[in-house]
């Protein structure tokens, strides 16, 4: 569990590892499988990580994952190490320091943070004591965390000027709102024509229903089955929204619904078959009840919740600082000696193009 508020060992791995395939090795325990900056990690100090993980996850990772949730270990044991031996290191070197305020407030921060998860830790005391690969380690990321926050503050503080909130706040709503007046119409206007479609249908004999529902189907539904005339083939309960589930299995067969409006528009729904639940017996196992039906789909426009301006140039302002944060510690680990001497570690050691122009 990391405790960087901008997250950058994750972060850091996210852009540069991704999610790695699993390499066999046979190489001594001992070996150095990556250099940062001059700082080397061996595979037995990765080793010794994960085992330490491994063990106080106990059994709650399934067997058949076990392999691959080691994998991933591994990868973040190595992002951590790029993240103290690029960020903490810069960060140190640039004069940053912790103090008894900062701590403070972090430790508030943490707390609440975790606050809702299940057996978590009431104070920082606790979450250190607990921590899998011990007390000093924890304190360390702790203290990590807060030198790269601080560091990436300061290089936020000294970025160019922000960009205009407001009016960007503003076209977003006006778009919403726009877009939302044309839904409005696009809405009566399915309405109407599935009005018509179904007063098209009711004046058509018993006999000759399920063609003429197919071939208005063809010509109208804007689902992908009006291929096959709107036949949606045989499903159970559940499988359907929940509107579409309803009618569909009340309808006698043959019989066309009113229209019935989901998330996706409106329907006109003609069942076309009914299957009866079947009870389990001896060998048989029980089957739940289905229905096959057809149907012919008029989308309507997507109307959007309309927003407090507040609240989107809130997130525009999270989206532009992760950003920021991402670009900036890219920008760190592309200027890094990173190398890799062992197989599977090389996907961390950015590639040929994303050290171009650095």
């Amino acid at each position: 569990m990391k405790m960087m508020k901008f997250g950058a060992a994750v972060l850091a791995g996210a852009l540069i590892a991704g999610c790695g395939d699993k390499n066999e090795t046979t190489a001594a325990a001992d070996e150095a499988v990556l250099s940062v900056n001059g700082a080397v990690l061996t595979r037995a100090q990765v080793n010794e990580d994960v085992a330490a993980v491994v063990k106080a996850q106990g059994d709650k990772i399934p067997a058949e994952q076990l392999e691959y949730a080691k994998q991933m270990m591994q990868n973040q044991v190595a992002q951590s190490f790029i993240v103290e031996n690029v960020l903490v290191a810069k960060a140190k070197a640039e004069g940053f320091v912790v103090t008894d305020a900062d701590r403070k407030a972090r430790e508030e921060e943490f707390l609440k943070t975790i606050s809702r998860m299940p057996n978590a830790p009431k104070t920082l005391k606790e979450y250190f004591e607990k921590f899998p690969l011990g007390s000093e380690r924890a304190k360390a990321e702790f203290e990590n965390g807060i030198l790269i926050d601080k560091m990436i503050k300061d290089a936020q503080a000294k970025a160019a000027p922000t960009a205009d909130y407001e009016a960007k706040a503003k076209e977003i709503i006006d778009n919403i709102v726009s877009n939302n007046a044309s839904a409005a119409t696009a809405e009566a206007d399915a309405l109407k024509k599935i009005t018509a479609l179904k007063a098209e249908l009711a004046a058509v004999p018993a006999d000759q229903l399920a063609a003429k529902f197919a071939e208005l189907a063809k010509a109208n539904s804007a689902c992908p089955s009006s291929a096959k005339g709107g036949d949606l083939g045989e499903f159970t309960h559940g499988q359907m929204v929940k509107e579409f589930d309803e009618v569909a299995f009340k309808l006698d067969v043959g019989q066309v619904s009113d229209p019935v409006k989901t998330q996706f528009g409106y329907h006109l729904v003609m069942t076309t078959k009914k299957v009866p639940a079947v009870e389990a017996k001896g060998d048989q196992p029980a089957e739940p009840e289905k229905v096959q039906a057809s149907h012919i789909l008029i989308k309507t426009g997507d109307v959007r919740p309309l927003p407090e301006a507040a609240q989107v140039i809130e997130s525009l302002k999270k989206q532009d600082e992760r950003a920021f944060v991402q670009k900036f510690v890219m920008d760190q680990i592309k200027s890094a000696k990173i190398e890799a001497m062992a197989d599977d570690f090389k996907q961390f050691v950015p590639s040929a193009e994303t050290t171009e122009g650095k």
